[in-house]
């Protein structure tokens, strides 16, 4: 038996501070509003219970389960697509997914979808134990790379999942998380996406990666993680730019970027205000891309078109 996950979108506002430095209340906060956005049960996403020779929604995770989606075709003779959904600093796996469009794409681009939770720090916010400047700003010190591995092969063992299709999407704390596994478990994870997040300041604490494919998504008026870098309470981080270029040496992709051209991605800021830019001659088919969302803040008033490119733009990768 399936469940699904169903929820309608109101208007995402995006919500920044002023500068670039902010708190763990400010983060939670701005993370947290998309609990406000994500409204009532939609039954056009589809509510009903489907039947399907899959597992249970509480068998992975162990004590800390986790919602699974899976796409009305599933059968365990074939191999799936794996999306593990991260959300940021004070939100929720079912509010991220449903805000990005993850389980409502499941179906139509044929992917497993997983969306858990973080633990709660001592300010009863969900956080992700990702990089020394987000988010474990209680000092829980809770072993979220084991956790998230240990669900990768959990789906793999009990959802039929293909180990060379593992993809990680994450916000803002949540991205901080999927750079992390990307740099730990490299060998696990085939591409990330990451929003309004960035990587670690030392490029030493990416432990003995292999090629990830990556995109970065990023407003330049982000006033949360600012696009240019800054410092939260846990420490500094780097710049979008910044966080690409460790990944283009890694990668070993030109470090001068071609645009794709422009996109309308965001509600609530005129015209087409994202340039997509990619870094040409990566080796072995591999992707290393930018959206660079001008005049966006953090939470930015995705369009479905964006979350249509999101999906696509995931499962078109593949494992060098």
């Amino acid at each position: 038996m399936r469940k699904w996950l169903g929820w309608s979108l109101a208007l995402a506002v995006s919500a920044c501070g002023t500068n670039a430095t902010t708190t763990a209340d400010a983060t939670a906060s701005d993370d947290a509003a998309l609990a406000s956005d994500v409204t009532s049960t939609d039954a056009a996403a589809g509510t009903d219970a489907v039947s399907l020779p899959a597992p249970h929604t509480d068998t992975l995770g162990g004590a800390r389960p986790v919602t699974v989606t899976v796409p009305d075709a599933w059968t365990p003779e074939k191999k799936w697509p794996l999306v593990l959904v991260l959300h940021g600093y004070g939100a929720s796996g079912a509010v991220q997914s449903a805000f990005l469009g993850v389980e409502a794409r499941a179906t139509q681009f044929g992917y497993v979808t997983l969306a858990p939770d973080g633990t709660r720090d001592p300010t009863g916010n969900l956080f992700w134990n990702a990089t020394p400047a987000c988010c474990d700003f209680g000092h829980v010190d809770i072993d979220d790379v084991a956790y998230l591995t240990g669900l990768i092969d959990d789906a793999i063992a009990k959802l039929a999942v293909d180990p060379a299709r593992v993809y990680v999407v994450g916000h803002s704390n949540g991205g901080f998380m999927a750079y992390r596994l990307a740099c730990e478990k490299s060998a696990k994870i085939n591409a990330i996406a990451v929003i309004a997040g960035a990587t670690d300041m030392d490029p030493k604490a990416c432990i003995n990666p292999k090629p990830v494919n990556l995109l970065h998504i990023h407003g330049t008026s982000d006033a949360t993680i600012a696009y240019n870098g800054g410092t939260i309470e846990g420490g500094q981080f780097p710049s979008a730019q910044e966080s690409i270029g460790q990944w283009l040496t890694r990668d070993a992709c030109d470090v001068t970027p071609t645009s794709a051209g422009q996109s309308d991605f965001d509600m609530v800021v005129d015209g087409a205000e994202t340039t997509r830019l990619q870094y040409p001659n990566c080796p072995n088919g591999l992707a290393v891309e930018h959206w660079k969302m001008v005049g966006s803040g953090h939470i930015p008033a995705f369009t479905d078109e964006f979350r249509d490119a999101l999906a696509a733009w995931m499962v078109a990768r593949v494992r060098p």
